[in-house]
């Protein structure tokens, strides 16, 4: 019996404990925490939607601030790949589940490219880093990138 209640609360304490320490697959980030780009330089966006292979190059501050808005939506968890995104649970997913590449240029040079897929996960491929790091969004949020994107391809 002593055993069983030594057990019983060192599993307690170790639960305890990971919440305290930083596990970077449990931990739930913020766009601007992750700091991939820094969104008060960006000057313009390349929207590809891949199902229509079509590109938009949006440079009006106002559009631009939409598309970055929806990131700040975004609650992301690190993930080893994209498969263990689409193996979650699918409840709520929304309708205008489009993947995109969106290319981040500050001050008219490119800085990465970050590949949007729907709202189950996104990629961050940086110019200047060898890492891609893949995030799951853990939320479902509403998407203004659809609305611009299909305004911009408009006119």
């Amino acid at each position: 019996m002593k055993i069983v209640r030594i057990l019983i609360f060192s599993l307690i304490g170790i639960f305890a404990l990971s919440n305290l320490i930083y596990f970077p697959g449990f931990k739930v980030w913020t766009f601007s925490e992750l700091n991939l780009i820094n969104t008060e330089k960006v000057t313009s966006l390349t929207i590809n939607r891949i199902e229509e292979k079509v590109d938009v190059e949006i440079t009006d501050k106002k559009e631009i601030q939409k598309v970055l808005n929806d990131f700040s939506k975004m609650e992301l968890r690190k993930i080893k790949r994209e498969s263990d995104a689409n193996d979650s649970d699918t409840k709520g997913v929304k309708e205008n589940n489009y993947s995109y590449n969106i290319y981040v240029y500050e001050n008219n040079q490119d800085v990465g490219k970050i590949y949007l897929s729907g709202t189950s996960y996104m990629v961050f491929y940086g110019k200047f880093s060898d890492k891609f790091p893949i995030y799951k969004i853990e939320n479902n949020p509403d998407l203004e990138i659809h609305e611009v994107f299909n305004s911009a391809k408009n006119k």
